[in-house]
């Protein structure tokens, strides 16, 4: 790769420890491949490189490519790309032992699933249980703000010993753990816990993956929290180099305890790591960058290109009138291209609609749904499994008991959609084969799941997912096994979802390694999620972080939308949305439309006045 003459310096810097300031545009990812190039080449037979991305998406780009330089045998020998999430679930699979965990650990991926366990250990304490009942019954948003207090003291890496001070905080958290172990079942927050332990608590695992791991690079270092700051530390020890690139002007994960504090202060002073900064830009139009420099004047650039772009703010009566404009903006612009754009002409994929959140895309989601433009959403980092139809419900739940004999939660989760109420059915096998499952999902259902648990059971080493998978194909190919069109093509969606999920399984794993279990927490890691992404992109900032399009639409710009309402009075949350608007802005490489509504019909039917965000009065719009 060609790089600039301060990019080829950090590259080549003999520095231990080091940190980039990378701005918008930088060539940050090109920057980072760069050095674990070089990295590599100057290593010893038997060393790795670590590399720690943010999503599963930074992970495969980044793999893509360093292949450009090595086979794929080559590069899991030489390197470890992933998660940190990923790199710390193997490390608790390998040595949980040490610390009395179990062996055959099962993550418990979903929000919901965590929330009964964790309602369950209240019952433990009746004192704090009593806070989250209103009405005879669970208070969601009570129940959710203890439960979140518990994740976010796993994060700080607060043990139930540390609250002796408040017995029934320890006694919650300990039930909640021991409950979770009894299933064999962790959370997220679990998998850094329990590595931070093993690596504290027992120094000779910690010395193995020192030697190994003599350089660990960490990509979107502005969003680590405490946990993933702890962990990165005690993997290196005194022995292994630290390379740290991110962006401050994009930290937007405070919510989750994330700060760029860790890159820009705790780093620098706990190793005395030298500082570079990135601040050339040869991504974004003359406009953009004008603009993001507004939003955040600390915003340095260098090199920019000589494409002036466009960058305009819109008002609009209402939100039937900004989708509108949209629409058409966005249909003048596919049929007429741009002079901004190479090539002239546009495609849906390289245009984007941002917003503060979801909701915001409502009335503009029904119109292209109206004119038939194609677009999908990018709302959620939600992973693991979310099927729709029944026999895949089924199907996915019964995964997670035949790996998992001691998982009660789904075992009820089971009971209740196929609506079992005998108590002769108190144990997955003696659902399998049991007349009674015909009986409820109907015959030739049962029968395919039969076959498919029995495939499963009978795979052995050789674990060929697919043969299971055969078993659904042709019962998806018959009319006759549905009800409605409707009910065949949930089917057939879920089908096709899981053959995907194989798939990038298969190019993610070595044949040794795969079996029901190892395969089930790449799915809940989010390591088989397969991109389903065509026409335009509809994306809440927060999704949208690490993309960048030709032309980028940030609709919703209202006060209390964006920034959003529940900030307005917490000046280090502002400070986020702040970084939050400037990330929209620079997710477009040419052209970017702001919008507006001055009103907005509510739920209840009533029309509310609205106000333009106070990021339009900083980009320039006059406000009367």
């Amino acid at each position: 790769m060609n790089l600039s003459p301060k990019q080829q310096e950090i590259v080549d810097a003999p520095n231990m420890y080091c940190y980039v300031i990378a701005g918008a545009g930088s060539g940050k990812t090109r920057t980072l491949t760069e050095r674990i190039r070089k990295l590599l080449s100057e290593g010893k037979r038997g060393e790795k490189v670590l590399a720690i991305t943010f999503s599963n998406k930074a992970a495969n780009e980044l793999k893509e490519r360093l292949l450009q330089s090595y086979s794929n045998d080559q590069l899991q020998e030489l390197v470890y790309v992933g998660t940190i999430h990923n790199f710390c679930m193997e490390l608790v699979l390998q040595h949980g032992t040490t610390i009395g965990l179990s062996q055959d650990l099962h993550i418990f991926e979903s929000a919901e699933d965590r929330l009964e366990i964790f309602k369950e250990a209240l019952n433990c304490v009746p004192q704090l249980k009593q806070k989250c009942i209103k009405g005879g019954k669970f208070d969601s948003k009570s129940l959710r703000d203890l439960f979140e207090s518990l994740s976010k003291a796993k994060r700080n890496f607060k043990f139930p010993a540390d609250y002796a001070h408040k017995p029934n905080s320890q006694i919650l958290y300990q039930e909640y753990n021991n409950l979770m172990l009894a299933q064999n079942a962790i959370d997220f927050d679990d998998i850094l816990l329990y590595a931070y332990r093993i690596l504290s608590e027992k120094e000779s695992v910690a010395r193995i993956y020192q030697r190994i791991y003599k350089h660990i690079c960490v990509d979107e270092a502005q969003d680590l929290n405490r946990s993933q700051y702890e962990v990165i530390k005690a993997l290196a020890g005194t022995s292994s180099g630290i390379f740290m690139v991110g962006d401050p002007s994009q930290a937007i994960y405070g919510f989750n305890g994330s700060s760029s504090q860790f890159m820009t202060y705790n780093f620098p002073k706990e190793y005395d790591a030298r500082k570079f900064v990135l601040v050339e830009n040869y991504r974004s139009s003359r406009t953009v960058i004008d603009a993001a420099k507004k939003i955040e004047p600390s915003f340095e650039m260098e090199g920019q290109l000589p494409i002036l772009g466009e960058c305009t703010i819109n008002g609009f009566d209402n939100e039937e009138s900004e989708a509108l404009w949209i629409i058409e903006k966005l249909t003048a612009l596919l049929e007429q291209g741009h002079p901004d754009i190479e090539g002239n002409n546009i495609e849906l994929s390289q245009c984007a609609v941002l917003a503060r959140n979801k909701y915001v895309f409502a009335t503009l989601e029904n119109l292209l749904l109206d004119k038939k433009i194609d677009y999908h959403l990018r709302a959620s980092a939600n992973q693991g499994i979310n099927s729709e139809s029944t026999i895949f419900k089924v199907f996915d739940l019964s995964l997670r008991l035949l790996m998992n004999p001691k998982d009660v939660l789904h075992f009820l989760e089971l009971r209740r959609i196929l609506g079992i109420t005998s108590n002769s059915i108190t144990s997955f096998p003696e659902l399998q084969h049991n007349s009674l499952l015909g009986t409820v999902i109907g015959e030739q259902a049962s029968s395919v799941l039969n076959a498919a648990w029995d495939t499963i059971q009978s795979l052995g080493s050789m674990f060929r997912f697919d043969r299971v998978l055969d078993c659904f194909q042709e019962y998806c190919n018959v009319e006759n096994n549905f009800e409605n069109d409707n009910e065949r093509l949930l089917t057939l969606n879920d089908y096709s979802a899981w053959v995907d999920r194989w798939n990038t399984y298969i190019k993610n794993s070595s044949v040794d390694d795969r079996n029901l279990s190892n395969m089930m927490r790449s799915i809940a890691l989010g390591v088989t999620n397969t991109s389903k992404e065509h026409g335009l992109t509809l994306s809440t900032v927060h999704m949208s972080k690490g993309l960048e399009f030709d032309v980028v639409f940030i609709m919703g710009l209202n006060e209390g939308t964006f920034p959003d309402y529940r900030v307005l009075n917490d000046s280090v949350q502002l400070d986020e949305e702040q970084h939050n608007m400037f990330v929209s802005i620079t997710r477009s490489k040419r052209l970017c439309y702001l919008t507006f509504p001055s009103e907005k019909m509510m739920p209840w039917g009533a029309v509310k006045k609205q106000m333009p965000s106070r990021y339009l009065v900083q980009l320039g719009l006059v406000v009367d």
